[in-house]
């Protein structure tokens, strides 16, 4: 282990820094729109979405495993969750304007209650994108293959433009505790309602760029989880 730490002090004081490298445009470069996305309507209130454990219990039952049970999980129940991650960070942040709001994409494998395949969730709302046929390979959405072995991935991503522009580099560490909180957020409640998740930032945008318009500056994926059902003891 390397214990020269002057490389990353250096990367560490640049964070601080708020001045722009942007050209000040950032606002009239939306994300590019999905004028094809077929609007979902959010899980209603069940037993599905009422959690079975407090934080408590939920951290204390956390077990490390590769394996994830086959069978499917309810799409709508992901979005619902994730809709109220993304609009926590909005209301609690209240950067949204400023600094670009939070988008999730919703890669669902193994489906209950609607279609499988791609779909995009704002605090707005959400909507269905692409079957899974246009995902090709699972296996390349992340680093580690198991996770394609999981019911789905969500990714979360962040308008890193809007960010600069609004703070300079420092817009980005902002970006990426939000994105960090908002996941956390999503994979806690996950594994409260009795399922299953592993957070981590192995997720390969590149795979799927073209069907998130994903440019790396305007709409930018910093962290991803898995869910599924849990396997058999």
């Amino acid at each position: 282990m390397r214990s020269d730490l002057t490389s990353m002090t250096a990367v560490l004081e640049g964070f601080t820094s708020r001045k722009s490298t942007s050209d000040g445009l950032a606002a009239e470069r939306r994300p590019v729109p999905f004028p094809n996305a077929v609007p979902v309507e959010p899980a209603v209130q069940t037993d599905d979405l009422r959690p079975v454990h407090d934080l408590r219990d939920t951290l204390q039952r956390r077990r490390s495993t590769l394996q994830y049970a086959p069978q499917p999980v309810r799409t709508g129940v992901i979005l619902s969750l994730l809709t109220e991650a993304l609009l926590r960070d909005r209301d609690d942040w209240g950067l949204d304007a400023a600094a670009g709001a939070l988008e999730g994409f919703v890669f669902a494998f193994r489906s209950e209650g609607a279609a499988p395949g791609l779909y995009r969730v704002t605090a707005e709302g959400s909507w269905h994108l692409a079957g899974l046929d246009a995902l090709g390979p699972v296996e390349n959405l992340g680093v580690q293959r198991e996770f394609s072995t999981a019911a789905g991935i969500v990714a979360v991503y962040a308008n890193l433009d809007r960010a600069d522009t609004w703070a300079g580099s420092h817009g980005y560490r902002v970006s990426a505790g939000r994105v960090a909180m908002a996941t956390y957020d999503l994979n806690l409640r996950i594994q409260a309602l009795g399922l299953v998740g592993t957070l981590f930032g192995g997720f390969i945008p590149s795979s799927v760029h073209r069907l998130v318009h994903s440019d790396g500056a305007s709409r930018h994926s910093l962290l991803a989880t898995t869910y599924a059902c849990p396997p058999p003891n």
